[in-house]
């Protein structure tokens, strides 16, 4: 993926704003319920609610966005090499420009199947050389919604639990509270 030219901007932003933005993106667009591959949406722009222990992955390449949003407890989703067909019959892996952001995950002791999908949506991505951020997280069980919009190339995070540290401290630190493993690839930026 040498001919990168184009920098995601990954925001977390407040609940309110978070509405405000998803409201201009066509409800078609909404990956649903039951969070397997059949809901997702390949689209200029795609958005997805009530994030826990599921994992959402989005592939990009500046135009359009592959969304999925997976369930690591649904039947439909326990055979990843069923999920990584799904995405390779829906991307062109070999496309320049192709960028990644993996979010999600949560630590069960009692049931590894949450951080186990996280991590082979990880590497999936990196085993194709498409640069992928990702934020992979912990024991906090809060909701996120996620959206990204290719018309300004940028991933919008938004929790309740986060809006009272919105602006108060930096915001790889608001998304650490909810997120505490980070990795930003070069081909992106957190940023308010």
């Amino acid at each position: 993926m040498d001919g990168i030219s184009f920098t995601s901007l990954i925001k977390p932003v407040k609940t309110e704003k978070f509405m405000l933005k998803t409201d201009l993106i066509p409800l078609c667009n909404f990956v649903d319920y039951p969070w397997t591959c059949k809901e997702s949406r390949k689209a200029q722009s795609a958005f997805t609610t009530g994030v826990e222990d599921c994992t959402v992955c989005g592939i990009t390449d500046g135009k359009d966005v592959l969304m999925m949003h997976i369930c690591p407890t649904k039947a439909a989703n326990a055979n990843f090499s069923d999920i990584s067909d799904f995405i390779k019959d829906k991307v062109d892996l070999k496309k320049d420009n192709l960028n990644a952001l993996v979010a999600g995950g949560k630590f069960n002791p009692d049931d590894k199947r949450s951080l186990t999908l996280f991590d082979n949506f990880v590497k999936f991505l990196q085993q194709h050389n498409i640069p992928v951020s990702y934020l992979r997280g912990g024991d906090v069980y809060e909701s996120v919604d996620i959206a990204y919009t290719s018309s300004s190339d940028e991933w919008i995070i938004a929790s309740r639990y986060l809006d009272p540290f919105i602006e108060k401290l930096n915001p790889k630190e608001v998304l650490g509270k909810i997120f505490p493993k980070i990795s930003v690839s070069d081909c992106d930026e957190i940023t308010y």
